[in-house]
């Protein structure tokens, strides 16, 4: 059988499985573009619709019940509807939802914050990591007095308009691999937003340094992700973020890390595991406890231009910045993220990572199973993966049988093949996670020999 009839058959049982999403989709493209609000979550043949979740477990309007490796984007790590969180929040909704000042959650959580990240000496807080990012680079703009940023090529940094750049370029017209072009990540992206960022391969120490050396003069920031996020979390290595660090300060360039995602893995975030200190740090994520929450941070002279009693202050307006439910939620989530916690959760990543590598090799298929900690990514490819472009080599439609394979299963990960781990879990979790994986690719085994033999052992 083809390739494309194992495809067909496999959407074929998802849409059994899933009618009433399928018409909750059709009632939602009535009123939303594509039906969905959110890029990230749409997948073909239409997304899945939830309707209620508590610890590891997802349920759809069909009823059918998932393991979620999702959580939201890596953003539950205490797993859904959790006891302290939900206490704080029925708390503080009692008390008032929003107002137009201070609360003094705010202030636990940023004292939280502070007290955690060495780095950290002020913060403040945002509704997203996309606001963390772009006012982190502001700030860095505003302190250095130049105009331009670098980035990595397939590292995302949010949606707005400086960073949308090479998030995920196609290759054939990308330029080489040692001097990516600054690609705009789809049509709207003004020309400044391209022009103003020089784009490097992840893990290139030299690509780096050069690009760095030539523009020391134009260059704000660098800002890059521990973790690739969006691309299975490919990994930097120890000596490459240490080279960052050396290479931004040799030349007067600041060092923003993108800790939306990878502050789960150390109270300190990954930057406490690579013993670096940024200029100045984006969160998100677990900070506002499941509520949408995002925070930038850094050093008290950068930080000091958001002050409004500075001499030439950043404006940083906001209805719902530090909004109280939000802030309540994420002190109680961050209070409940011990170490002995985060230790937990890393164990349980390093566990599902030793399984999916074993029955890759049982089933004779090429793969690499990346990340750190919590972190896990699969990369369907014989390549190791060390930056966007060894990501690429993994096919796109082989990643998406697995997704929806491991999903008629009861899996949830992401589209792009991501996984994390949560307190919620125990190892009996992980295990059935990694007996799902093998039943998918058992599954999946006839649809790579007939179209994508290149992966098999």
């Amino acid at each position: 059988m083809t390739a494309k009839k194992l495809m067909q058959q496999l959407e074929n049982r998802y849409r059994e499985r899933t009618p009433k999403s399928a018409a909750l989709h059709t009632r939602a493209r009535r009123v939303m573009p594509g039906g969905e609000t959110r890029s990230s979550t749409y997948f073909r043949p239409y997304p899945l619709v939830i309707d209620r979740a508590a610890g590891t477990e997802l349920v759809d309007v069909d009823g059918n019940r998932l393991l979620d490796f999702m959580n939201n984007a890596t953003t539950l790590i205490h797993g859904h509807r959790f006891g302290p969180v939900e206490e704080a929040v029925r708390s503080q909704v009692a008390q008032g939802t929003a107002w137009g000042a201070l609360n003094e959650h705010q202030i636990a959580l940023a004292e939280i914050m502070c007290s955690r990240v060495e780095s950290v000496e002020r913060i403040r807080f945002a509704n997203s990591g996309t606001e963390a990012t772009m006012l982190a680079l502001r700030a860095a703009r505003a302190a250095s007095g130049k105009s331009h940023i670098v980035k990595v090529e397939g590292g995302y940094h949010g949606t707005h308009d400086a960073v949308s750049v090479s998030v995920s370029p196609g290759i054939r017209d990308a330029g080489s691999d040692q001097q990516p072009l600054s690609k705009p990540e789809g049509t709207g992206i003004p020309e400044y937003a391209r022009e103003s960022m020089y784009v490097v391969p992840f893990n290139d120490e030299q690509a780096l340094s050069e690009t760095v050396a030539a523009h020391q003069d134009s260059i704000a920031a660098v800002i890059v992700e521990p973790l690739l996020g969006s691309h299975g979390y490919t990994t930097a290595t120890q000596s490459y973020l240490e080279a960052v660090r050396r290479i931004t300060e040799e030349n007067n360039v600041l060092l923003v890390l993108d800790e939306v995602q990878t502050f789960r893995l150390d109270q300190g975030g990954a930057q406490a595991l690579y013993g670096i200190r940024p200029d100045l740090t984006a969160f998100a994520k677990i900070i506002g406890g499941g509520f949408p929450a995002g925070a930038f941070g850094g050093r008290e002279d950068l930080m000091g231009r958001y002050a409004p009693d500075s001499t030439e202050p950043i404006g940083h307006g906001g209805t719902f910045n530090g909004n109280p439910v939000t802030m309540a939620a994420g002190a109680a989530a961050m209070a409940h993220l011990t170490e002995d916690r985060i230790s937990y959760i890393n164990d349980l990543g390093d566990r599902l990572r030793t399984g999916m590598r074993e029955v890759l090799v049982e089933q004779g298929l090429q793969g690499q199973i990346a990340g750190r900690g919590s972190l896990v990514g699969v990369h369907m490819t014989d390549r190791q993966v060390r930056n966007y472009r060894d990501a690429g080599t993994a096919p796109a439609e082989v990643r998406r049988f697995l997704f929806l394979a491991c999903l008629n299963r009861g899996l949830m990960m992401s589209t792009g093949g991501g996984l994390n781990t949560s307190t919620a879990m125990t190892r009996d979790t992980i295990d059935q996670a990694i007996g799902i994986f093998q039943e998918a690719l058992i599954e999946a085994y006839p649809f790579i020999e007939s179209g994508y033999p290149q992966l098999l052992r």
